[in-house]
């Protein structure tokens, strides 16, 4: 049972634990519109607490014209630290972060030690089998028209979900990934899944954005990604890249936002 708390008349907050015991806060907006038949759209935000409130307002304001604006209504679902606080390190850096046997990362920048990580397949499960019925059972959702957003770590565990579980969401935003973590072991499971998308009977779409004044290998990493996913020819998948000139690794997310929901909202 969990106890929702309304934030206005279409924002509400709740706190829900995984069943290991971790505490997220779970923010969702609903739009102030009759749903359609079959419900919203849902956008899942990771890192919700730093980003929840920019694409709610964005949905919010341009959901009013979607006529013109092409953004359709839909229900917004920041998932965030119960904390509070914007970026939690030693949490993304368990959830967002592959398994592995294995693990060769840099040193960090103020030469910390990293901690724990590994647990995406630990985070999916919570995402599929604890938060999904709870907005399921409470808003009026269409659960074939869900996407995940995720940032940096995030962006890297959004195309991690898309490789190893690509039934959970129908859209995924991968803002600037990481892909360079664990030396580029996710280029492994990218193959595998681009080798098995004639296999896919869903149809699936992936934005992936970049920032043109991140790191050099960010940015190469990113236009690797492109250039390999651009050159599928399958129909039950779209994709769309987006390299933003003059924008940093924190300033793309703003630069291409309207970008990738208009990609999401687009009619399959």
């Amino acid at each position: 049972m969990i106890s929702i708390q309304s934030v206005n008349h279409n924002e509400d907050s709740f706190d829900l634990h995984s069943k290991e015991g971790v505490s997220y806060q779970i923010s969702v907006y609903v739009p102030n519109t009759p749903p359609p038949q079959q419900g919203f759209p849902v956008l899942y935000v990771l890192d919700g607490n730093a980003f929840f409130r920019t694409f709610r307002d964005a949905v919010r304001l341009q959901a009013r014209r979607s006529a013109k604006t092409n953004v359709l209504p839909m229900i917004v679902v920041g998932i965030g630290d119960a904390r509070r606080e914007d970026f939690v390190s030693e949490r993304r850096c368990y959830d967002f972060t592959p398994p592995s046997s294995s693990l060769k990362l840099p040193k960090k920048p103020n030469g910390e030690p990293w901690s724990e990580t590994g647990g995406a397949d630990t985070f999916l499960a919570f995402l599929e089998e604890t938060l999904k019925p709870q907005i399921l059972e409470h808003y009026p959702i269409d659960t074939e028209n869900e996407a995940l957003f995720g940032h940096s770590l995030g962006g890297l565990f959004a195309l991690y979900s898309l490789y190893t579980k690509p039934s959970l969401f129908s859209a995924y935003i991968a803002s600037s990934p990481s892909l360079w973590w664990n030396e580029r072991a996710i280029l492994a499971k990218e193959e595998e899944f681009r080798k098995n998308l004639h296999n896919e009977t869903l149809h699936k779409k992936l934005f992936v954005s970049i920032g043109s004044e991140e790191k050099d290998h960010m940015v190469t990493d990113a236009q690797d990604l492109a250039k390999r996913f651009s050159s599928i020819n399958s129909s039950p998948f779209s994709f769309s890249f987006v390299e933003a000139k003059g924008e940093n690794h924190m300033s793309v997310v703003l630069a291409v936002l309207s970008q990738s929901l208009r990609f999401i909202s687009l009619r399959t």
